[in-house]
């Protein structure tokens, strides 16, 4: 579908959602994280993750306190690339070397501080494995809920069935909201799972082909239902992985999977079942991940109308992606970015301050350069570079080219549902 709109669908896109006390906000997740114990190899729990946590804020915060910068916190996303980070090297920091696969030159050169000295290569795979289960355990809750109520969040449903056949939509996020909500009427390269299988195997060429000319769904980061498969025909690698029937097998076939892959530089990290932490374009490296990544950049090139659903332009390998629709369409590219920003913003002055000061640097150069305006307001200045009327309807660019709606993703469909896909021409 090269005329369809292309769709980045971020974390922020759920949060608009009824969880009915299930909080999937980053916050509350790596609240949720910090919880665990972690039983380890030589026995006995550790609340290792909280320690950690608390080990690596007190040091930043001696450096930033120094530079006259506000302390740090850090989320699940943080402490999982500090956990691999430990799992890359570790081996270099014991006599009992367990990986003989992968040494890191570069750990010959590190050593570990005295917190990190009793800790075994295993104890920190399962931090990372206790880690990652939790989140997937979180939006799982949500999913279920979703899908059991098929009359909850009805705005939701709409706007994805609107799009129907005229979208290919790529996902940050874990869950299947948005395949529960179009049925069978998606393609991500899955077939169905043949009764009495527990998965099925991912087609590069089941996906790009799309034969039914639906919608495409192509979760970049992962999803919870996704697995190693339990057998490895030499028709596939190994490491790709499978999409199992329901979230139950998925997790059985999850247990005893295979050791860490590794990187060029010989340093492991956890199998990504889920994309997470700062290693993502490494864990992209396997089916279908690697597939999805590629497609989305095709798609940008070829479809000049880009929709951004909640995500914060906080990976440099999307928002590079995101810049090639830029060149490859010129003035012809339209792009709608769904955001949610405070309360406070009431006016031209506020709106930019917060893009400016509180949101991820790289969303405020995307915005410049697609508007072609570095977004300053002098004093005096009566043009601006964005047509603002009142802040309950969406601001429009004046150069056509952007339109941001900045009350979230329900606001945005409820009430400027007709106007965004105007826009977009859908």
């Amino acid at each position: 579908m090269n005329d369809a709109v292309t769709i980045i669908v971020g974390a922020g896109a759920v949060l608009d959602l009824d969880h009915k006390g299930i909080f999937p906000s980053v916050k509350n997740i790596t609240d949720e994280v910090l919880k665990l114990n972690i039983q380890k190899v030589d026995g006995g729990e550790r609340p290792f993750l909280r320690e950690l946590y608390n080990h690596v804020v007190r040091k930043l915060n001696r450096v930033l306190e120094t530079n006259h910068i506000m302390p740090t916190q850090l989320n699940f996303e943080n402490i999982l690339h500090v956990i691999e980070m430990c799992i890359a090297y570790s081996g270099c920091w014991s006599k009992k070397y367990i990986s003989w696969l992968a040494y890191p030159e570069f750990g010959t050169l590190i050593q570990p501080v005295k917190f990190l000295k009793d800790i075994h290569t295993y104890d920190y795979i399962r931090a990372a494995y206790e880690l990652q289960k939790t989140v997937m355990g979180i939006v799982n809750q949500y999913d279920i809920a979703f899908r059991e109520d098929k009359l909850a969040e009805q705005w939701y449903r709409d706007f994805w069935k609107s799009l129907s056949g005229k979208s290919n939509i790529f996902n940050l996020n874990y869950d299947n909201t948005i395949e529960y909500t179009l049925g069978g009427e998606y393609e991500d390269g899955f077939p169905p799972v043949k009764d009495g299988e527990e998965y099925s195997r991912f087609s590069a060429r089941r996906y790009y082909e799309n034969p039914r000319g639906v919608s495409t769904i192509a979760h970049l980061h992962g999803q919870i239902l996704f697995s190693e498969a339990r057998l490895f025909p030499f028709d596939y690698s190994i490491r790709d992985l499978v999409k199992n029937k329901d979230y139950q097998t998925a997790c059985k076939n999850r247990i005893g999977g295979q050791f860490p892959p590794s990187n060029q530089a010989k340093e492991e990290y956890l199998q990504p079942v889920i994309v997470s932490g700062s290693r993502k374009t490494e864990k992209m490296t396997f089916a279908p991940n690697n597939v999805y990544l590629s497609d989305l950049a095709r798609k940008v090139i070829e479809n000049n109308r880009l929709m951004v659903i909640g995500y914060s332009f906080g990976d440099l390998y999307l928002n590079e992606i995101l810049g090639l629709g830029m060149a490859a369409h010129g003035d012809d590219f339209k792009v709608v970015i769904i955001d949610k920003f405070p309360l406070y913003i009431n006016s031209y002055i506020s709106w930019f301050h917060h893009l400016i000061h509180e949101c991820n640097p790289q969303e405020y150069t995307f915005v410049s350069r697609l508007v072609k305006d570095r977004l300053f307001v002098e004093v005096g200045q009566k043009k601006f570079p964005l047509i603002v009327r009142e802040y309950g309807v969406p601001v429009v660019s004046t150069n056509g080219k952007l339109m941001m709606c900045i009350n979230g993703f329900k606001n945005a469909v409820m009430n400027h549902k007709e106007t965004i896909l105007g826009f977009l021409g859908v």
